[in-house]
């Protein structure tokens, strides 16, 4: 355990999935559970290599 304890580091919610989806011209109440369940399978799917993004993110921080 770090000095920092266990930090959450990055958390997405349901009002991020509703924000991108004004954005793109959908309503909020086409966010069902059932879409949000898929969206998140979606990002899960998409972070797979969220590893490779943390790496970068550490060199670009200490570089900075």
């Amino acid at each position: 355990m770090s000095e920092f304890g266990e930090e959450t580091i990055f958390v997405l919610t349901r009002n991020d999935v509703i924000g991108c989806a004004q954005e793109m011209g959908i309503p909020q109440e086409a966010i069902t559970d059932d879409v949000l369940e898929t969206v998140k399978k979606g990002v899960e799917f998409g972070l797979e290599s969220w590893s490779e993004v943390m790496m970068t993110a550490i060199n670009i921080a200490l570089k900075g």
